[in-house]
């Protein structure tokens, strides 16, 4: 009897390392998103504006510190109705942990999306040096950021939906996989551009 429980623990054994090679784990993932803003077009009294936003995001398992790495750049140009620029919004961060959700709640769009890498830390941000209050985005009024032109600290954040999947009976959302970056400018709100994903490519 104790023999045949060897061998039956020999075998799980055997199978369970077999099932870890045919599993490659994920080393580096390219992310690209470009294209109009899915949450602008923002209203300032009578005048409607419209962006694009570029999004260029990296993911990376780091084997000198074993950690997952992220890292982002991103632009968001605001125009107004004649197609002038009149804002914009660039930022970066170097590399910070990263975190694979399988949950995450959106309470401006009120699904709740799964399957979502995030990406939070310590980055720069410069907008154009201008004053725009009275900006509806999210459906809230704000002022948008004003870093005087200058490259400046802020907690920068990426947000990545492979295929744009959530909860909701319609199951994804109607342009497919998505992107956002941007600023976190409290603990719970946050400022940057959001569109569809243009490139993911997991290695």
């Amino acid at each position: 009897m104790k023999k045949i429980c060897m061998i039956l623990v020999l075998c799980l054994m055997t199978i369970g390392i077999s099932g870890q090679d045919d599993v490659d784990p994920i080393l580096l993932v390219d992310i690209k998103a470009k294209g109009l803003d899915a949450d602008i077009p923002g209203i300032v009294g009578n005048n409607t504006y419209t962006a694009e936003t570029l999004i260029v995001g990296k993911i990376e398992f780091d084997e000198a510190s074993g950690l997952t790495l992220g890292r982002v750049e991103f632009h968001l140009t605001i125009y107004d109705v004649s197609g002038e620029k009149v804002y914009s919004m660039q930022g970066h961060h170097e590399g910070a942990p990263v975190l694979r959700l399988p949950f995450r709640p959106c309470p401006v769009r009120k699904v709740t999306w799964t399957d979502v890498w995030f990406v939070l830390g310590p980055g720069k941000v410069k907008t154009t040096d201008v004053v725009i209050t009275e900006f509806e985005y999210r459906n809230q009024i704000i002022t948008l950021p004003n870093t005087g032109g200058k490259f400046v600290p802020a907690k920068v954040a990426m947000m990545v939906s492979p295929l744009g999947k959530h909860t909701n009976p319609d199951g994804v959302w109607p342009g497919g996989g998505w992107a956002f970056a941007g600023i976190m400018t409290s603990p719970t709100t946050s400022f940057g551009g959001v569109t569809w994903l243009t490139k993911y490519v997991e290695y």
